[in-house]
């Protein structure tokens, strides 16, 4: 499953990430998010290392619609989970 997190540097939604890739083995997860006062890339400091190959973070704003338009194809995302 290839999962797109929007908002996921946020303390709830980082969480929701650590969780996903830890009991799902087969999940990818692209977070995007636009890193304002909510969002916080130390909340996911050991994703990158930990999970390396199913996981990736993009710096973008969801009211981007090529950006997000872009992403959907590129990674072919199967399913969302908006916490922006």
């Amino acid at each position: 499953m290839k999962l797109l997190v929007t908002g996921g540097c946020g303390f709830i939604s980082s969480n929701f990430i650590r969780y996903v890739l830890k009991n799902h083995g087969d999940f990818k997860i692209i977070n995007l998010d636009k890193l304002t006062y909510a969002g916080n890339l130390e909340n996911l400091i050991d994703v990158p290392k930990t999970y390396d190959n199913r996981y990736k973070f993009i710096r973008g704003d969801i009211c981007d619609a090529q950006l997000v338009d872009k992403i959907l194809r590129e990674y072919q995302i199967e399913a969302i989970a908006n916490f922006a």
